[in-house]
């Protein structure tokens, strides 16, 4: 089973809705699902959680639409674990839809969302998620990761 984790610190110039829609242009998410801690003052970090196959649709046609599939494998595989990938993207970026992977949170100036992708076989749902490449098209695997 995939899960997948997402965490957004929100600052106390961002509006709550606007995170919210962040999270929901990684994954179909249950806003009663998302829990709220606060951090300090008017900082709050919003933590949710999806399963399934369906959790990797945006990201996998946002990847694709965006032409960026090689440089997200290379990044994501570099990030790989026994049975988990963790990255970064730009919390700005996904608000538009687009997924910028960042290296650092200072990347990010509102800070990134956390994202930590889980499954007995990460390997198998990478290769799902970013295929190797020919000149940039990506070469679709003939499965779908559980």
């Amino acid at each position: 089973m995939i899960k997948i984790e997402l965490k957004v610190e929100v600052n106390p110039t961002e509006e709550p809705e606007k995170i919210i829609k962040v999270l929901k242009n990684f994954a179909e998410i249950d806003q009663d699902k998302i829990i709220i801690d606060t951090i300090s003052d008017n900082y709050y970090l919003y933590t949710t959680t999806v399963e399934g196959r369906g959790s990797l649709q945006s990201l996998f046609s946002g990847l694709r639409s965006q032409r960026t599939v090689e440089s997200a494998r290379k990044h994501l595989m570099g990030k790989r674990r026994e049975k988990n990938v963790s990255f970064m993207l730009n919390k700005q970026a996904l608000f538009m839809n687009k997924f910028h992977f960042c290296h650092s949170p200072e990347e990010s100036p509102m800070g990134p969302v956390w994202v930590r992708i889980e499954s007995e076989d990460i390997t198998r749902v990478l290769e799902y998620l970013v295929p190797h490449t020919i000149k940039g098209k990506p070469q679709e695997v003939n499965y779908l990761p559980e």
